[in-house]
């Protein structure tokens, strides 16, 4: 059969054979693999162009969400967010990971220091002025995406159901600015606000400051985000001189 001949009504004929369970099949999966092609790459071109938006103005204040590691990431990290300016944040969301409960306890103490200084402070200059409201303080605590000597093989069913977890995360926050500085479960809550930019939900700028730790080469996480987030940050110069082309920022020791 000369395949340039078939009509229209031939390919109708078909359908109606023995063989169209298999054809209506075919023709469906080729359909939904057309239409997830085309979904995707209208995701991809409204993430890409999501970049060359100008910053949103909060004239009232942004929401922020710090993403903790533990042990050395949670210090660096606030140490950095105890130099803010809260009223500039007074939505604040701090993101924990299983097992770790030490790095929410020391979010909140940090939290109680600020608020007890912005307090002393305001006293100091008026005591007829009130006190600024301390803003919302939210914790999260979520599922760790790999432990410590986890197999390869059961990471993947962990990493899927905590990325799910860190998606709800974020829609439900919908923060103005999400920062962190190197956990490799940050990783996720990074794509997740992606997901929320790629479909309109909400702008989430992100934020990736480098460890302290990394002077001369970047984290796999740093390597992971340095093509995704808005702004990276190093702390060495050597990093930054290595990395310029990638439009890293350098502002010295931050914490």
């Amino acid at each position: 059969m000369d395949i340039t001949a078939i009509t229209i009504r031939d390919a109708l004929d078909l359908l109606h054979e023995w063989r169209h369970p298999v054809l209506v099949l075919v023709f469906s999966c080729a359909a939904v693999g057309v239409a997830g092609v085309g979904i995707f790459f209208l995701l991809v071109t409204t993430l890409v162009q999501s970049y060359r938006q100008p910053p949103e103005k909060h004239p009232h204040g942004a929401s922020a969400m710090f993403v903790l590691g533990s042990g050395g990431h949670t210090t660096e990290l606030l140490g950095m967010i105890s130099q803010l300016d809260f009223a500039l944040y007074p939505t604040r969301t701090y993101v924990s990971f299983s097992g770790d409960t030490l790095s929410t306890v020391r979010a909140l103490q940090l939290e109680r220091e600020k608020s007890v200084t912005t307090t002393s402070t305001t006293t100091t200059t008026t005591s007829a002025a009130p006190a600024p409201a301390p803003g919302q303080v939210t914790t999260l605590a979520l599922p760790r995406a790999r432990t410590v000597g986890q197999s390869y093989f059961t990471s993947i069913f962990t990493s899927a159901a905590c990325g799910f977890e860190c998606v709800f995360a974020v829609a439900k926050v919908r923060p103005d600015i999400v920062v962190c500085n190197g956990p490799g479960s940050c990783v996720l809550i990074c794509f997740a606000a992606l997901v929320l930019r790629a479909t309109r939900i909400k702008l989430t700028r992100l934020v990736y400051v480098e460890s302290i730790a990394r002077v001369n080469s970047l984290s796999l996480t740093g390597r992971i985000l340095i093509s995704v987030v808005d702004r990276f940050i190093v702390q060495w110069p050597a990093l930054a001189e290595q990395y310029k082309d990638k439009g890293v920022e350098y502002f010295g020791i931050l914490a």
